[in-house]
């Protein structure tokens, strides 16, 4: 008779238990009453929107909805091991402060002392390993906690030619956090005195330090150079073509590096091909290979690499959301474009530093590409992305033959495009 009551209570706690909220670690420049504190971490969370600032043993929580500062004790969060994820659970509301934001930039009032929260400024040019660590504490925490894989610790072990990684990073980047504190580990384990680092950070707008950027040829980061002397051997851009970076570096060195299979998320491959380009005076002047997928949830994915006969090289991944172009001619260029709402943004990144353009979104778009000009077969303006610069959009005057990978694409400019093969 009083199993119910005894059950609906149950239910009532559970109910009322609030889910542990998740926080991320997002690294934070931490001023207080005027002096940068590197010690401090700041987290984030959202709905609602807040942050963390841990200084020592007591927590600031930052409400921006709220303009208000509430205090709690480091103890209310549990942090995983390498510090950069913690979950709370209920946490004080009781106004201990006042908050003014200005976009990503916070300023708190509390107990007599001024907390600035600004946008990390990155260390621009060479740095050590003890610098880096001080720079972005969590990526020591990082470092200590990473158990490196047996396997490819002794590969670089096994490493008997003198050889320099070169680390181009930004410590405000998040694949930059992923990788090099991950890949300095591995290397300290392996002790490999054949092997030795040099650490370059580049700054948030990536303009300096410019001799790098440019000399480089850097266009995103993390990128690690390997080197033999003076000679370059190969290089990781931004995220590994295999698991880790060291398996990467590994095998630049034994000259079997490996194809990048791309950021795409994509499904079945539904076809695959060669285009013959000729100029309006029916001259050859390149080839593109390409590869169309299925999307997950809807839509295509296309990768093609246009080859010229001048050397040049620009490759394109494409889906109806966001589009990756990189040129490789004497200077690499990497531009990203993404449709955010009723917006396309597009980021440049190359021997000019950053970039970036934002314009109203048409109903579709055309790439370097070949296949996406199918995808604005019958749409009454586009956004067009070229092979170098930002983009505009305009009406199409393309002819596109029928199908979803057609035989003949003819350009405003008389150039033509011509499937040479299809399995």
């Amino acid at each position: 008779m009083h199993l119910i009551p005894l059950v609906l209570a149950l239910v009532s706690v559970i109910t009322a238990t609030p889910a542990p909220r998740e926080w991320r670690d997002g690294i934070r420049d931490v001023y207080i009453d005027g002096r940068l504190e590197r010690t401090a971490q700041t987290l984030s969370t959202s709905s609602p929107r807040m942050v963390a600032v841990v200084c020592g043993e007591e927590v600031l929580l930052l409400d921006p909805e709220k303009q208000s500062v509430a205090r709690a004790a480091k103890a209310a969060f549990e942090f995983n091991a390498d510090r950069t994820k913690a979950t709370s659970g209920e946490l004080p509301q009781e106004a201990a402060g006042t908050l003014v934001r200005s976009g990503t930039t916070y300023l708190a009032s509390v107990g007599g002392k001024t907390i600035l929260v600004a946008p990390h400024q990155s260390k621009a040019g060479s740095m050590t390993i003890d610098e880096l660590w001080e720079t972005a504490p969590v990526w020591r925490a990082i470092a200590d906690h990473y158990q490196p894989d047996g396997a490819l610790v002794e590969r670089l072990r096994k490493i008997d030619q003198p050889v320099t990684l070169e680390v181009v990073l930004a410590t405000w980047c998040g694949d930059s956090r992923q990788h090099v504190p991950r890949l300095l580990k591995s290397i300290a384990t392996a002790g490999n005195p054949n092997i030795s680092v040099e650490l370059i950070g580049i700054d948030a707008e990536f303009l300096q330090p410019m001799d790098v950027i440019a000399g480089r040829n850097i266009t995103n980061v993390p990128t690690v150079i390997v080197k033999d002397g003076g000679r370059e051997l190969g290089r990781m851009i931004e995220t590994p073509a295999n698991a880790t970076v060291e398996d990467d570096v590994c095998d630049i060195i034994a000259g079997t590096p490996k194809r990048h299979p791309g950021r795409m998320e994509r499904g079945a491959l539904l076809s695959s091909g060669t285009y013959l380009l000729r100029d309006a005076r029916r001259r050859t002047v390149g080839t593109e290979v390409f590869e169309l997928y299925e999307k997950p949830g809807g839509g295509h994915v296309a990768h093609s690499v246009i080859s010229k006969r001048d050397g040049s090289t620009i490759e394109t991944w494409a889906s109806p959301a966001s589009v990756e172009v990189t040129t490789r001619a004497a200077k690499m260029i990497r531009t990203r474009y993404r449709r955010d709402g009723e917006n396309w943004t597009a980021i440049q990144r190359g021997a000019n530093g950053i970039l970036e353009q934002a314009v109203a979104a048409p109903a579709a778009f055309v790439s370097p590409a070949t296949v996406t000009y199918t995808w604005a077969r019958d749409a009454a303006n586009v956004f067009v992305v070229p092979e170098q610069g930002l983009g505009s959009i305009g009406a199409p005057a393309v002819r596109v033959g029928e199908g979803m990978v057609p035989k003949v694409v003819k350009l405003a400019d008389g150039s033509t495009r011509t499937l040479l093969t299809r399995p």
